[in-house]
């Protein structure tokens, strides 16, 4: 870790801060007219697979608005690729896999990501934080194996997933083995993103909301728990993002993870209770706000930093990602509002601390 980027850091263990730091998930995407500007010029493609390019985009929104964190630009569909399992970005679909992992025998012959495939991630970490300013923190990211899973299977997105569903419980060897491959080629791979630079990594388990608490504990948090372990022994903080488990805080924060993303649909407060000051919490404004006037925003912001209240162990941040139609000033609000009032929540701790 780098000395300097202390603040995201100290956060993310509970250490006392002097703010509350921010950044928001998807920052660097569509709703900058500098990102829309370079993806005239690129295809999604050609900007995630190209160092230069993956740097300027990821430093957009840092350069912007002053974030604490800035977040590598790529894709948590990179792993499928290494694996052989290409896929399209579809205008109005999403992604949409070449080759589907639609049979039995394709699900057994899957292997593990080659590092290979995805050497032009760690260099666009190296040189992301060569540029980033030494007091802004890189977070390096990977998707969830059940999340990455269940996009190979169903091959684009889908309402309710039941294909996956369905060989979960009715093929459950084959389901672990392709679970099993995901979390070894996902470890791999966070492994060479903190070793390129990255300070923290986040997980992001975003199709978790479609299962049941039992089947999530059974089929998806036992290989989240091996991917935060891995993560715990590189002596860089892990954010567990588990989208629809803010209900399931108690069984989550066994994971051992420093920080627990909590979407809008939980209140900070509850959280901070279940989870007894154990781990950090980072969150949790619903995106859908940015959407209201500024006095809307604001007084949101102001509700979020209240929920979580005095102490250490909150990192700022939208419930789920950013949308392309959010209006600038209104991110501008969040960051002057966060900046403004979260000092008054941590002088008191820090004075005692001192």
């Amino acid at each position: 870790m780098n000395p300097q980027n202390k603040i995201f850091i100290d956060a993310c263990y509970g250490n006392p801060v002097p703010y509350t730091p921010l950044w928001i998930m998807r920052q660097a995407g569509r709703y900058l007219p500098e990102y829309r500007a370079i993806r005239k010029q690129h295809t999604f493609h050609e900007m995630m697979h190209t160092p230069d390019l993956m740097t300027e985009v990821t430093l957009q929104p840092i350069h912007r608005y002053g974030f604490d964190a800035a977040i590598m630009f790529s894709d948590i569909l990179v792993i499928p690729e290494a694996m052989g399992v290409n896929f399209q970005l579809i205008e109005n679909v999403g992604p949409v896999f070449d080759n589907p992992l639609d049979t039995m025998e394709k699900v057994k012959s899957i292997q593990l990501a080659d590092p290979a495939h995805l050497q032009h991630v760690f260099e666009g970490v190296k040189q992301i934080r060569n540029e980033l300013d030494d007091s802004k923190a890189l977070i390096g990211f990977s998707g969830a194996p059940w999340t990455i899973a269940s996009y190979m299977v169903e091959g684009k997105p889908s309402k309710d997933y039941r294909h996956i569903r369905a060989l979960m419980h009715s093929e459950s060897a084959v389901f672990h083995h392709l679970m099993d491959t995901l979390t070894e080629s996902i470890i791999t791979y966070v492994t060479e993103q903190v070793k390129a630079g990255a300070d923290a990594i986040q997980i992001f388990d975003t199709n978790a909301s479609y299962l049941s608490r039992d089947v999530f504990e059974v089929f998806s948090f036992p290989y989240l728990k091996r991917i935060v372990s891995a993560v715990n022994a590189l002596n860089v903080p892990c954010i567990l993002f588990v989208k629809g488990g803010g209900y399931w805080l108690d069984l989550l924060k066994t994971s051992n993870a420093p920080v627990l993303g909590i979407d809008w649909t939980v209140s900070l407060n509850d959280a901070k209770l279940t989870i007894n000051d154990s781990v950090s919490l980072q969150g949790n404004l619903d995106p859908s706000i940015l959407l209201a006037p500024n006095h809307i925003i604001e007084k949101e912001v102001c509700k979020v930093l209240e929920s979580y209240g005095e102490g250490n162990g909150h990192i700022f941040n939208l419930g789920h990602g950013i949308t392309p139609d959010i209006p600038l000033e209104a991110v501008q609000m969040v960051v002057d509002t966060v900046r403004a009032e979260s000092p008054k929540y941590k002088l008191q701790t820090i004075e005692m601390d001192e």
